[in-house]
C-alpha cells in the first residue's frame, strides 16, 4: 500500500522552497502553556484576526466535544494564517500547512499528507478553526480514548473504516523515520531512504499480531476495536499517592519557606511599644515604617515575578529570603534614634522580598505537587497562619526573656533573623532537592531518547507545537484578561478582616462590646488560627470540586454576615465571636483558594506578571481601606457601626467581582474546573495509542496485552 497518498484522492504536497520565510509577531490570550509557544526566527506563524470568533452555537459543541477551556478555544479562533490569500474563511491551506509543519522539523511528506488528511475532515482543502480545534484537542488535552481515536484516523489510509496491519505499518514507520530525520529546509520522500531504520520483520509481527488478535472475523479492526483495544493495555502509571517520603520530605522543608516573614514582618506591631522606646519615637515614627512597608511591597511582587518567568520560582524564593533576611538583620542590628534610617531600610527590604515569597512558593508547590496544588496551597496558608499567630505570641515572650527591655528587644529581633536565615536554608534545599530530580529525568530521558516511544512523541509534539497558536509576546503578554482585574479586587478583599479590620477591631471590641484589650487581640490571633487549620480541607475540596469563582462568593458573603452581625449588635460577647467564626471560615477558604486563583486565570506562563500587577493594586487596596475605615471612626457618633458597615460594603463589592469573574470565565475555565478534569495529553498516552509499547515493549513500566505478548 503506499503510504504516501492519503487515501482520499487529494494531491501530494509540494513546498516552494524558494519562498523566504517570514517572521511574525504574534499575541494571544490563552492561559495554558499547552497552547502557547514561543517561535524561533524565520517561522511562519498562526497570526491574530479580528474577524474571527465562533458562534454561540459552535462554541458550545466545541466546548461538548473537546476539554479545551472556553478561552483556548477563542485563542484559536483569533489566529489565522495572515501571510496567504489563499485562505478565506479557514486558518491553514494546504500549502501553508506544510510550511508550519517544516518549520518544526516535519519534513516527511508521507507523514504530512496523513495529518493534513486527519485535520482537513470535509476535504475541502483547507483546515478551518473548527477543524483546528477538533484535530488538536486530542493531542493537547486529550483523554487516553481520545488519542487512541486520533491514531485511528491516522493509521487508517483507505477510508474504508477498518484497520488492516500494512497501514499501521506504514504510517508508524512515518512516524518513527520523521522523529530520526535531521531538520532541512526540504521536504523529504523517505520511501526510498535506507539512511533511516525502519521496521524489523519482528516489529511488523508484533504489529500485526495484535490487530489481528483484536479483529473481527474480517481481519480487519474498527475504531471501537481499536480504542477499547489501546485502553485495555495495561500500565502501571497512577496517580501518585500524596502520602510519601517525598511529600514528607517536601511538607518539611517548604513549611519553613515564609517563616522568616512570618515573624520578621509582625514585629513592629507585636513590639509597638518597646520599638517607641528603643528609637525614641511616636506613633508618626511606627507610621512611617508602615508606609516604607507599602511602598516596597508594591515594587518587590513585580520584579519578583519578571524574575520568576525568567529564571524560575526556586531560583527567585532564595532571592526573596536573601533579600527578607538582609531587612531582619538591618531590623536587628539598628538600635536608638541615630539609627532610625536602618530600621527603614529594614521594612523596605522586609517588603521588598516579603511580598515575593508568598507567590514563589505557591508556584514552587504547584509544580511539586500539580496532583494536589489546592491542598497543598491549603498546607501553606495553615503553616502561614499558624506562624503568624505565634509570632505574636512568641515574640513578646522573647523580649521578656532579658532583665533589660532594650536587651530583650534586640534578643526577639534577632530571633527573627535567625528564622530568617533558616527560611533560606530551607530554600536552597529544596532548590538543590529540584535540580537533582530534574537531572535525574534529563539522564532518563537521555537514556531512552532512541526508543521508538520517545521518538513517536517527539513528533507528535511537534506537529502539535506547529499548529497551536503562540504565546503572547512583547507588550501583548500584559494584556490580562479584565476578570483578572476583577479578581484582583476579590483577593484582596480576602484580607480585610484578618488584617485592615484588625487596626480597628480593637477599639471596636472594647467601646462597643465591653471586651478588654487583651480578649479583643485573642479575637483577632483566632482568625488566623482557625483558618490555618481550615486550609488544608479547603484546598482538598478546592481540587475535588473546582468552581472556585462561585465558592469565593460565597466566602466574601460570609464576612459580609460576620460584618453585619458586629454593626447592629450591641453589648456581649457571643456577637464577636460569630463574626469571629465567620471571618474565619471566610479567611480559610479565601487565603488557600483566593491568591492561586491569579495562575488559573493568568496561566503559568504569565504568572509572575499576574502576581506583580495584582502586588500592585492589592497593595494599593491595603493602604487605602484603613484610611477610609479610620475617618468613618472619627465620627462624634456611630463611627464603630459606619466601620462596620464600610467592610460589609467591601466584601459585597468582593462577591460582586467573584461573581462576574465566573460570567466572564465561563463554567469550563481552568478556574472552575476540578484538578482532575484539568486534562492534558500525556506522553504514554500518546506512545499507547500509538502502539509503540507494541511494537517495541520497554524493559519495564508497561504490559501490553497476552496477544502481543505472543507475538515476541
Amino acid at each position: 500500500m503506499n503510504n504516501n497518498a492519503n487515501g482520499n484522492g487529494h494531491e501530494t504536497f509540494e513546498q516552494d522552497n524558494d519562498e523566504p520565510h517570514e517572521t511574525k509577531t504574534t499575541t494571544t490570550t490563552t492561559t495554558n502553556k499547552a497552547i502557547g509557544r514561543t517561535p524561533k526566527k524565520d517561522i511562519l506563524t498562526l497570526l491574530p484576526t479580528q474577524s474571527s470568533r465562533p458562534s454561540p452555537e459552535e462554541l458550545q459543541d466545541l466546548l461538548e466535544r473537546t476539554n479545551f477551556t472556553e478561552r483556548e478555544i477563542k485563542a484559536f479562533y483569533k489566529y489565522a494564517q495572515t501571510s496567504s490569500s489563499e485562505s478565506q474563511d479557514g486558518v491553514l491551506t494546504k500549502k501553508e500547512f506544510a510550511r508550519v509543519c517544516l518549520d518544526q522539523g516535519l519534513t516527511n511528506t508521507a507523514l504530512v499528507e496523513r495529518l493534513w488528511t486527519v485535520l482537513d475532515r470535509n476535504h475541502d482543502a483547507q483546515i478551518s478553526h473548527r477543524e483546528l480545534v477538533l484535530g488538536l484537542s486530542p493531542l493537547l488535552r486529550g483523554t487516553r480514548e481520545q488519542v487512541a481515536a486520533f491514531f485511528f484516523e491516522l493509521y487508517e489510509l483507505d477510508g474504508d473504516g477498518c484497520l488492516e496491519p500494512q497501514e499501521a505499518i506504514a504510517v508508524y514507520s512515518d512516524l518513527i523515520r520523521a522523529g530520526q530525520e535531521v531538520p532541512s529546509e526540504k521536504p523529504t520522500d523517505t520511501k526510498n531512504d535506507n539512511t533511516l531504520s525502519t521496521l524489523t520483520t519482528q516489529q511488523k509481527q508484533r504489529l500485526t499480531t495484535w490487530i489481528l488478535d483484536h479483529a473481527g472475523e474480517d481481519q480487519k479492526l474498527d475504531k471501537q476495536e481499536f480504542v477499547q483495544a489501546v485502553l485495555d493495555l495495561e500500565t502501571s502509571t497512577v496517580k501518585p499517592p500524596f502520602c510519601t517520603c517525598r511529600s514528607t520530605y517536601y511538607i518539611f522543608w517548604t513549611a519553613w519557606f515564609e517563616m522568616g516573614t512570618s515573624f520578621a514582618l509582625p514585629a513592629m506591631g507585636a513590639l509597638s511599644g518597646r520599638i517607641k522606646d528603643r528609637f525614641e519615637t511616636t506613633d508618626s515614627g511606627i507610621g512611617v515604617l508602615t508606609s516604607a512597608y507599602y511602598v516596597a511591597a508594591m515594587v518587590g511582587p513585580m520584579v519578583g515575578g519578571l524574575c520568576m518567568d525568567k529564571y524560575g520560582p526556586g531560583i527567585v524564593v532564595i532571592a526573596a529570603n536573601v533579600i527578607v533576611a538582609g531587612g531582619a538583620f538591618c531590623q536587628a542590628f539598628a538600635d536608638g534614634p541615630d539609627q532610625f534610617w536602618l530600621l527603614i531600610l529594614g521594612r523596605l527590604l522586609l517588603g521588598f522580598g516579603g511580598e515575593i515569597t508568598p507567590f514563589t512558593t505557591v508556584e514552587i508547590l504547584g509544580r511539586l505537587f500539580p496532583d494536589y496544588f489546592g491542598l497543598m496551597a491549603g498546607v501553606r496558608n495553615m503553616i502561614q497562619s499558624t506562624s503568624g499567630f505565634l509570632a505574636f505570641v512568641l515574640l513578646p515572650i522573647w523580649a521578656d526573656t532579658q532583665s533589660n527591655e532594650n536587651d530583650g528587644t534586640s534578643f526577639a529581633l534577632w530571633m527573627c533573623f535567625l528564622l530568617a536565615l533558616v527560611s533560606l536554608f530551607s530554600c536552597i534545599i529544596v532548590k538543590w532537592s529540584m535540580s537533582r530530580e530534574a537531572e535525574h529525568a534529563a539522564e532518563q530521558a537521555s537514556a531512552e531518547a532512541q526508543s521508538d516511544q520517545a521518538t513517536i512523541t517527539k513528533t507528535i509534539r511537534a506537529f502539535a507545537k506547529a499548529t497551536t497558536p503562540v504565546a503572547p509576546l512583547g507588550c501583548e503578554k500584559w494584556k490580562l484578561p479584565f476578570s483578572f482585574y476583577l479578581a484582583a479586587v476579590g483577593i484582596k478583599a480576602q484580607y480585610f478582616a484578618p488584617f485592615a479590620f484588625t487596626a480597628f477591631s480593637n477599639e471596636i471590641y472594647k467601646g462597643k462590646f465591653g471586651q478588654t484589650s487583651t480578649q479583643a487581640s485573642f479575637q483577632t490571633g483566632v482568625i488566623s488560627l482557625v483558618a490555618g487549620l481550615l486550609g488544608p480541607p479547603m484546598g482538598a475540596l478546592s481540587d475535588k470540586y473546582g468552581a472556585r469563582a462561585p465558592s469565593l462568593m460565597v466566602a466574601s458573603l460570609l464576612s459580609v454576615v460576620g460584618f453585619v452581625v458586629l454593626a447592629i449588635a450591641t453589648g456581649g460577647s457571643p456577637a464577636v465571636w460569630v463574626a469571629t467564626l465567620l471571618f474565619a471560615m471566610q479567611y480559610g477558604f479565601g487565603d488557600t483558594v483566593a491568591y492561586i486563583s491569579i495562575r488559573f486565570i493568568v496561566g503559568v506562563d504569565r504568572a509572575g506578571i499576574g502576581y506583580g500587577i495584582y502586588g500592585i493594586l492589592g497593595n494599593m487596596i491595603a493602604a487605602i481601606v484603613p484610611v477610609i475605615g479610620g475617618i468613618l471612626l472619627d465620627q462624634e457618633s456611630g463611627g464603630e457601626e459606619l466601620v462596620c458597615w464600610y467592610f460589609a460594603a467591601l466584601m459585597v463589592m468582593a462577591a460582586l467581582c467573584w461573581l462576574l469573574v465566573r460570567v466572564l470565565e465561563g463554567k469550563r475555565s481552568l478556574l472552575e474546573l476540578p484538578a482532575d478534569k484539568i486534562i492534558e495529553t500525556t506522553d504514554e498516552d500518546i506512545q499507547l495509542a500509538a502502539l509503540s509499547y507494541v511494537v517495541a515493549p520497554p524493559t519495564a513500566s508497561v504490559v501490553v496485552s497476552k496477544s502481543a505478548e505472543n507475538g515476541k
